[in-house]
């Protein structure tokens, strides 16, 4: 075999094992930025997800913890029966009872429709909250105590749905929830105050009778201090001297 025929050989040799290189080589670049590529959209998600917990975290503690404390004053201190006194005081203590209520629910809906625009996976702390959410939803709507503050799956729902108003155009999307002001002006309209006649009623009957021990406000407040215990777990915003369940 002549040399040029030699080196010829040896020369497509190398060609075919520097292509083999190449071809190899790009596609562990394309594996490689794909993988990275996942990964960043799984750190984006993840990131995503935890700023808009964060940023309704706050919020949706700070209604809990007054409607926990409110339906704790209610079954323990005879909140309502104290305000009654005054006319004025007894218009006050129903109607901001109502808006505690309406705010938990307003910043439940405003947490659902955010969310739901996000793919979160199997994130735990979304799974926990979901279930600790549905247990305060369960606990207002069941049929197994007597009926007063029963409001159903629909009825939390509405009352959500109307407290909330859109962010202002020179502010991020999204909405935010009624301010006490607005809420007791809106009461005047009859579709608004529509929602609210149950509990309004079973307030006045609880002040004709007395009686703010309901079966059902206990279970209320009990599942309203998990949501508590999941939202600030260290303790941090409330301590644990206003954790206290009614017995």
């Amino acid at each position: 075999m002549s040399s040029e025929l030699i080196t010829a050989s040896i020369a497509a040799i190398v060609a075919v094992v520097s292509a083999s290189i190449s071809v190899y080589g790009q596609v562990r670049t394309a594996q490689f930025a794909d993988r990275l590529a996942k990964q960043r959209e799984a750190a984006s998600r993840e990131t995503q997800t935890a700023t808009l917990m964060s940023k309704y975290r706050d919020p949706l503690l700070r209604s809990t913890i007054d409607l926990q404390s409110r339906l704790f004053n209610i079954h323990q201190n005879q909140f309502l029966a104290f305000y009654a006194q005054s006319p004025t005081e007894k218009d006050y203590a129903i109607d901001n009872t109502l808006y505690v209520l309406a705010e938990y629910f307003g910043w439940v809906e405003i947490l659902r429709r955010e969310v739901q625009f996000l793919d979160l996976g199997d994130m735990e702390m979304n799974r926990q909250l979901s279930e600790l959410l549905v247990s305060v939803t369960k606990a207002f709507g069941n049929n197994f105590q007597e009926p007063t503050f029963r409001l159903f799956n629909g009825e939390q729902r509405a009352i959500g749905e109307i407290m909330l108003i859109p962010r202002s155009l020179d502010k991020e999307r999204g909405y935010e929830c009624m301010g006490y002001a607005s809420f007791v002006k809106k009461m005047a309209d009859p579709e608004f105050a529509r929602w609210f006649a149950k509990p309004k009623d079973d307030m006045e009957l609880m002040l004709k009778t007395a009686d703010g021990k309901r079966e059902r406000l206990v279970h209320i407040h009990s599942r309203l201090i998990d949501l508590i215990d999941f939202l600030d777990p260290h303790r941090v915003r409330v301590p644990p001297q206003y954790r206290t369940r009614i017995k």
